[in-house]
């Protein structure tokens, strides 16, 4: 069963167009990345990573505002590596070094949300 549904997950990953909706898949990211920090057994961990790996799979693939597309990319590239090792970390059941990847999954995002909020300034002035 579980590979059937991860068949699924990259066949619709594979069928992303370039219009990704970004703002809908960083908030099923939250939600798996919430379900797998949660969790104390290393199989379901791993489901939510997969999920995790797919949903970041497609975020990289989205519209980016043309100046920041690289360094954002980028930041998704990081987040996979950690994810992949929080995977194999899960895989092993070793829990904690998993959460230990998730939690710099959590560092990343804090940093590149903060990259992408526009100050007032920008906006007034360009």
């Amino acid at each position: 069963m579980r590979a059937v549904w991860f068949s699924l997950c990259l066949f619709c990953a594979c069928s992303v167009t370039a219009a990704v909706d970004l703002e809908k898949t960083m908030k099923e990211m939250a939600f798996e990345y919430k379900q797998a920090y949660d969790t104390k057994d290393g199989s379901n961990m791993t489901l939510h990573l997969e999920r995790l790996i797919v949903l970041t799979e497609q975020a990289i693939q989205g519209n980016f505002a043309e100046d920041k597309a690289e360094s954002f990319k980028h930041g998704l590239q990081q987040v996979l590596t950690q994810l992949q090792q929080a995977k194999t970390e899960a895989q092993h059941n070793n829990i904690e070094a998993a959460k230990s990847h998730l939690r710099e999954v959590d560092t990343l995002r804090k940093d590149y949300h903060k990259q992408r909020k526009v100050s007032f300034w920008q906006l007034l002035f360009g």
